[in-house]
């Protein structure tokens, strides 16, 4: 079978529908691109109920088997991760350094806000917060606030999927060093779900050759940046990108 030479796997975040991501897609078709966007565990659901028992394993081992199958029709993958897609993403550029040509990481959640996430002021109290509550809410955030009538995520998570992500950005962290992959790192400067920090934290992390990493900010948008106000404007930057990937102008 011919192989395209290059495809992009595209994976969205924690709670996410998978519209948080599928505005990603259509600049890549038309650039021929082969694409897959899953949906990973947990998620899609009429019921946030369907991420108890879910591990963050569960979430890599998912966008594992998209790239492994999109690798079937192209050489090499761009991989595109929103959020905790972004750890997903750090977790296959360091398993795959031959197979993945790039990956471009929008707000990763590499360090959250969270009071209760690693290295946040409250860390310490999880066991005690995982006792005593079944679920968390995760109120919808927009910049533009006329915006959260279109948001269709989970309104809430059960605590033991919130501790699976927890555990995943602590790990995610850890990881950085075994990224060598050319990256671009887009980053909402008043993101209040990942602190702003987050990408320096990824630049300064991996161990991609600094011609090859970039950074990117934007000084409006919060969280969902690809259906936040700045959106047309993040996207369009990575479709650039990808075409400097692929080399077209």
């Amino acid at each position: 079978m011919f192989k395209k030479p290059f495809g992009v796997l595209i994976l969205h975040g924690f709670t996410s529908s998978i519209e948080c991501v599928s505005e990603v897609e259509p600049p890549m078709k038309a650039l021929k691109l082969p694409t897959r966007m899953p949906v990973l565990r947990g998620h899609g659901a009429e019921s946030p109920e369907a991420l108890r028992g879910v591990k963050h394993e569960d979430w890599l081992a998912d966008g594992e088997a998209a790239l492994l199958d999109l690798l079937k029709e192209v050489d090499k993958a761009i991989v595109i991760g929103l959020s905790m897609g972004g750890l997903v993403t750090l977790d296959l550029a360091a398993k795959y350094p031959e197979k993945i040509d790039s990956i471009v990481l929008a707000a990763a959640a590499v360090q959250l806000a969270n009071p209760l996430a690693p290295n946040r002021p409250m860390s310490f109290l999880r066991p005690v917060i995982n006792l005593l509550f079944k679920k968390w809410a995760v109120p919808p955030v927009r910049a533009d606030e006329n915006l959260l009538q279109y948001d269709n995520n989970y309104p809430w998570a059960p605590m033991d999927a919130i501790d699976q992500l927890l555990e995943y950005m602590g790990e995610g962290r850890k990881n950085l060093a075994r990224v060598h992959t050319p990256a671009l790192i887009l980053q909402g400067r008043k993101d209040i779900t990942v602190v702003p920090e987050a990408a320096e934290m990824i630049y300064n992390g991996i161990s991609t050759p600094k011609k090859d990493k970039k950074i990117i900010w934007y000084e409006v948008t919060s969280h969902e940046m690809f259906r936040d106000c700045e959106r047309e404007k993040i996207i369009k930057d990575i479709e650039m990108y990808v075409k400097s990937r692929i080399g077209k102008k």
